[in-house]
């Protein structure tokens, strides 16, 4: 048998869903805003992460979920950094889901892949932390958050004494996420021409199926597609993602968008600085004639670029061993509570952290 706890919010409701291999729930008095059900388990042995200076690899724990009242949380909006490189709302998270997190090698610390162990829903007061870069997040005053100078909180506590973030700290991370696109008749039309003018044919399976989809599906482009005297951002964005998707490459460090080939380089290189991007173009030799464009900047280039343009190949795991770093642009400007209580919500992951809109914050490891 296993035990799991499960919060209750402030009306009463069960904030986790039903458990399978459910025996019976349990109130006490002695936790009364919790519900405790006894469940069906297949094991009750937690593996010790290879990082622990514990003695032991295997501890015992008969329990699931957190009866510490843990308040760790974020708004469900809040962008999360997914292993394939791309983002998805905290709030539609799911067990098992493939994150980014972070931990220390030797005397950095660098992006790993994880897994989120478990996710909850709370009503809590909220505060809204800003960023210089013009990043927000909201967030309960118990929530961390990992600076230059170690983990701080939101807010200061009545109970304890405890670190909490200052004007001018520096959080460490990439800084806010793009917006997706959002993948319109324009969007398609320069997708549909990036792929067409790429340096070669296309053959990965996600990129067929997606212009496939695009010539094929409910709202289908006809053919032939030429380039619009004016284009959108929104076509920059697709011919961006159309290129990338044929010739693109993001690994160890380096993202590069394009060759040239059959693409006019002109087209390219628009489409970059139209969307504000820096790029650098690389000889592949004298005789070939061939060139590759490649983006400057570093990684919060690089995954505003994955994010703003949305290619089908991202890479997964590429960002794996990146040593991550606190910036001048990621310094506290504001933390200011908004005077109301909101839905925020919260993860546990194998690390013990994620990586929200660009930061890297604290999850509660209690519920291990």
């Amino acid at each position: 048998m296993r035990w799991d706890s499960q919060r209750v919010d402030q009306q009463g409701q069960q904030t986790l869903p039903g458990l399978p291999g459910l025996i019976r729930s349990v109130r006490t008095p002695e936790f009364a805003d919790m519900v405790f059900h006894e469940v069906h388990a297949r094991s009750v042995l937690n593996k010790v992460p290879g990082r622990s200076p514990m003695p032991f690899r295997w501890t015992i724990n008969p329990y699931r979920g957190c009866s510490h009242a843990c308040r760790y949380c974020l708004a469900g909006e809040t962008p999360i950094l997914t292993a394939d490189g791309r983002t998805r709302p905290l709030a539609e998270l799911t067990v098992g889901d493939e994150i980014y997190g972070t931990e220390r090698q030797g005397n950095r610390r660098r992006y790993v892949t994880t897994r989120v162990l478990a996710h909850w829903s709370t009503v809590k007061p909220a505060y809204r932390l800003t960023l210089r870069d013009g990043t927000q997040l909201i967030a309960s005053g118990d929530h961390r958050f990992l600076t230059d100078r170690g983990w701080r909180y939101i807010a200061e506590s009545q109970e304890r004494r405890r670190a909490v973030l200052a004007t001018g700290d520096k959080l460490v991370g990439t800084g806010g996420f793009a917006a997706a696109p959002k993948g319109r008749v324009d969007y398609r039309c320069g997708y549909l021409l990036g792929i067409a003018g790429g340096h070669d044919d296309p053959d990965d399976p996600r990129v067929l199926d997606r212009a496939r989809e695009y010539l094929t599906g409910a709202e289908s482009i006809s053919l032939p597609i030429e380039r619009p005297l004016v284009p959108s951002e929104e076509w920059h964005k697709g011919f961006l993602a159309g290129v990338f998707d044929v010739d693109g490459e993001f690994a160890r460090g380096y993202l590069r968008v394009a060759r040239t080939g059959r693409a006019n380089i002109s087209m390219i290189s628009d489409a970059l600085l139209r969307l504000d991007f820096r790029f650098a173009l690389e000889d592949l030799g004298l005789r070939s004639g061939v060139q590759r464009i490649r983006l400057a900047g570093g990684l919060p280039e690089h995954l505003r670029f994955l994010h703003t343009v949305d290619p089908a190949r991202t890479g997964d795991g590429e960002l794996a061993g990146v040593a991550l770093r606190a910036a001048a642009r990621l310094g506290i400007e504001t933390v200011e509570p908004l005077g109301l209580e909101m839905p925020l919500f919260d993860i546990t992951t194998g690390t013990g952290d994620f990586i929200a809109n660009g930061v890297v914050s604290h999850n509660c490891s209690c519920s291990l």
